[in-house]
């Protein structure tokens, strides 16, 4: 009898443990999704004000002008209004879409992509750093960023709706501390920074700007 109880509480504490990883991947995931939401209906937003102002000065030319903007989708048009919510990054040799949020301590990462707020903004002149995390329990994030190659095509979506597009052209393996990664120059760049060998080294990919929309 005694043997059939512990056997019963071992097994139900088996899969209590089991059940905790695929609780915080749920979550992590549904967070990570309510965010890409909100942001795309921000998007969304924006552009029909744009519209509505355009229509105003010019009715019959400026509508016409407005369209040429990049457009949206409705399932990528949601989340910027939301928060420190500044983008969406996509990368389609990865399969990955996540949110970008403005700042890259423990608490931001842990739903998105982070934006290192002393480096160059999205599509702005200089070098935009953004960093995440090799996969946690929320999501996979930058878990496999090592895949990416030369060539590689790397897109984001800022607050207004623009889309910028930019080509890795590089990788390197650095210190945790080595500040050099977030160096500024006159040329718009993109860096995507994770972790490397358990954490004690950091995975750098650079990339350069191709197009705007």
């Amino acid at each position: 009898m005694i043997r059939k109880i512990l056997a019963a509480v071992l097994i139900t504490a088996g899969l209590a443990a089991m059940s905790v990883p695929l609780f915080y991947h749920f979550y992590g995931n549904q967070k990570t999704n309510e965010l890409i939401e909100q942001f795309e209906q921000s998007v969304e937003q924006e552009h029909m004000e744009d519209d509505e102002k355009e229509e105003e000065k010019e009715r019959k030319n400026e509508t016409e002008a407005a369209d040429t903007k990049a457009p949206i989708n409705e399932a990528d048009a949601a989340l910027l209004s939301s928060g420190n919510v500044i983008g969406l990054i996509e990368i389609e040799a990865l399969d990955l879409k996540y949110p970008v949020v403005e700042g890259a301590d423990s608490k931001q990462l842990a739903y998105g992509i982070g934006h290192i707020s002393d480096t160059a903004a999205i599509g702005s002149i200089g070098n935009c750093v953004l960093a995440g995390h090799r996969g946690s329990r929320y999501g996979t994030y930058f878990k496999y960023l090592n895949r990416l190659s030369e060539g590689d095509m790397v897109k984001i979506t800022d607050k207004e709706g623009n889309v910028h597009q930019y080509e890795v052209v590089s990788w390197e393996v650095v210190g945790p501390y080595d500040n050099s990664v977030k160096a500024q120059g006159e040329e718009t760049e993109l860096t995507l920074l994770t972790c490397e060998n358990s954490g004690t080294m950091r995975l750098i990919y650079h990339c350069i700007y191709m197009e705007g929309e």
